[in-house]
């Protein structure tokens, strides 16, 4: 039943990436909730994600390449990385 920290983050990205159902979500949630370690891992790569839509979001608004961030997207960004 309990998978090992390896294969917890694998799945902790593919449940980023797709959608994780059934058993392969169970394991992951009950191995996130004993294993400390893979619960920090988890929590570093959701604020990425977080803060790669913003980057994305931001130069999606950008002119000529260049990105800009505005005011609101880097309290944002400064709020998603303190722990």
């Amino acid at each position: 039943m309990n998978i090992n920290c390896k294969t917890a983050a694998i799945r902790s990205s593919q449940l980023r990436d797709q959608n994780l159902r059934g058993i392969k979500k169970f394991e992951l949630w009950y191995h996130i909730a004993i294993c400390r370690i893979c619960r920090i891992y988890d929590r570093q790569i959701r604020k990425l994600g977080r803060i790669s839509r913003l980057v994305g979001d931001a130069s999606a608004t950008g002119d000529k390449g260049k990105l800009r961030l505005s005011d609101e997207a880097k309290t944002r960004i400064k709020n998603n990385l303190q722990p």
